[in-house]
């Protein structure tokens, strides 16, 4: 089987997507180059890892084009057909159309259908219609969680058997890290807190970090010492969040780093007393498991995927509702003995998910729709 793989997430200063790529990608070389099937990366333009990629795996460097949208529509169905590809997959809810390919698309969530003001109106415009079309057109859509699934099958009406869960993970970096001399340079380099209460995700309205701001005042009002350490690439709609926190009174506690190389995260999770992801809404919430592999106490949503995911193995909190989240941060702040309680749970929890199981249930679904026999994980092996 000739399997290509969408690369164009693959961009130095990447994020969630960009990261799901490469994990997958970096999985599925060592499981086609036993399989004995061809792996071809294609994308619009020169890709990044960071790690190099394997010498089987091949990337495809013709037909580029800088702007990925147009590449998508104009040039990738060409590209896969110059490839000979027989299953293309492509990572970030779109895909191509005039190919002879088989062609697969994990479609993370469907927050521009749900909450389309929290999208700028570039994604509104021109996002949204080319999700509809992957949807409506892919041979199989890949979800990465139950809960985005549901989403999925209700908003775009595809076929349930074309819809399959195929989860994320944490990356092999992401684990509990006890060298102090790793702590104290992080620390340092960031400027951390001695004691903190840790965000990880992008700086933008769906994650609801206005009401974070406010329910984490309320905590230090009831004598929460933690500051607050904000990690993540500014978004769209950030200004309005940096006002929020001055007219709060909070500037001198709440430190917002701006973008952390993916090598430094593990270390920064590690020092964090709680990790607290109050997302409005999630396809899968990646930061919630890495948190977790790291040992990291978890306060999240109880709505979405984040509830899924989280599985008994955090605080969960309606989204919305700033008195609890409060209450949250308050209680895991003073209680010690819960957050050891939530560390194990979440490493417990944490281990139920990996790059090669993910990597293996993808193969396989590539043969399905290629129409080539993969052999599938056993049920003892498959995650519940």
């Amino acid at each position: 089987m000739r399997i290509a793989f969408d690369g164009t997430t693959l961009t130095p200063g990447r994020t969630g997507v960009g990261y799901y790529t490469e994990h997958l990608l970096q999985h599925l070389a060592r499981e086609v180059e036993s399989a004995g099937h061809e792996l071809i990366v294609v994308s619009n333009q020169p890709i990044d890892t960071t790690q190099p990629l394997p010498r089987h795996v091949r990337v495809h460097d013709r037909m580029r084009f800088p702007l990925r949208i147009a590449w998508m529509q104009m040039l990738a169905g060409r590209v896969l057909d110059s490839v000979r590809a027989d299953v293309a997959h492509f990572t970030n809810g779109m895909l191509p159309l005039g190919t002879s390919a088989a062609r697969v698309v994990t479609i993370h969530d469907v927050s521009l259908k749900l909450y389309p003001e929290c999208h700028p109106l570039r994604r509104r415009v021109i996002n949204r219609p080319l999700v509809a079309v992957a949807a409506k057109v892919a041979d199989a859509v890949v979800a990465v969680s139950h809960s985005a699934r549901n989403d999925l099958l209700k908003f775009h009406q595809i076929p349930p058997e074309r819809v399959s869960v195929v989860h994320e993970a944490a990356g092999p970096g992401f684990k509990p890290i006890a060298d102090i001399r790793q702590h104290a340079r992080i620390r340092m380099r960031y400027g951390l807190p001695e004691r903190f209460l840790l965000y990880v995700g992008a700086i933008e309205p769906r994650k609801n970090l206005p009401r974070l701001m406010e329910a984490f005042k309320a905590a230090r009002q009831q004598g929460v010492a933690h500051e607050l350490v904000c990690v993540g690439p500014y978004g769209w709609s950030s200004r309005d969040l940096y006002r929020r926190v001055d007219d709060l009174g909070l500037r001198r506690i709440v430190h917002f780093t701006g973008y952390v190389p993916r090598a430094d995260l593990p270390v920064i999770y590690n020092l964090a007393d709680v990790f607290v992801f109050p997302s409005i809404y999630e396809g899968f919430g990646l930061p919630v498991i890495e948190a977790m592999a790291c040992g990291t106490p978890v306060i999240t949503a109880n709505s979405s995927s984040l509830a899924e995911i989280a599985a008994g193995a955090a605080e969960t909190v309606d989204p919305y509702d700033t008195e609890a989240l409060t209450d949250a941060i308050v209680r895991l702040a003073a209680d010690r003995e819960r957050r050891q309680v939530l560390s194990a749970r979440g490493l417990a929890r944490a281990q139920e998910f990996s790059w090669e199981r993910t990597a293996k249930e993808m193969l396989a679904l590539y043969g399905r729709v290629a129409g080539v026999t993969v052999p599938q994980l056993s049920a003892a092996k498959a995650l519940s």
